[in-house]
C-alpha cells in the first residue's frame, strides 16, 4: 500500500498530535482526597505525582482465574523520589496548572 505526500503528512499531524496529548496526560499532577487534603509525599514532601492503579489480587481468585475480578486501588507515584502511595477511595481531580 503507498500513501500520497499529503496522506503521509496528515498521518505525521496526527501522529504528533497523539503524541502531545500522551505527554499531557503523563505529566505530573497535584491531587487531593475527597475531603480536599492535598497529597503531599511522606517520603520527600513532594506534591506532584503520576497517577496509576493497581490489582489487589487475592489467592482464591487467583486460583480460579478470575484475577480481574478482584478490587483495584489507587496509587500516586511521587515525581521526586518515586514512594508509591495507595489509595482506597478515589481522588479528586488533578490540578490544572
Amino acid at each position: 500500500m503507498f500513501y500520497s505526500k499529503e496522506q503521509l503528512e496528515a498521518l505525521k499531524k496526527e501522529a504528533e498530535e497523539r503524541m502531545k496529548e500522551r505527554e499531557e496526560e503523563n505529566r505530573p499532577r497535584r491531587y487531593q482526597s475527597q475531603d480536599g487534603t492535598p497529597v503531599i509525599c511522606l517520603h520527600c514532601r513532594n506534591d506532584l505525582f503520576h497517577k496509576s492503579s493497581a490489582l489487589l489480587n487475592t489467592r482464591g481468585m487467583t486460583f480460579l482465574g478470575l484475577d480481574w475480578l478482584n478490587e483495584s486501588a489507587i496509587t500516586l507515584i511521587c515525581d521526586r523520589c518515586g514512594y508509591i502511595h495507595w489509595f482506597w477511595k478515589d481522588l479528586l481531580s488533578p490540578d490544572c496548572r
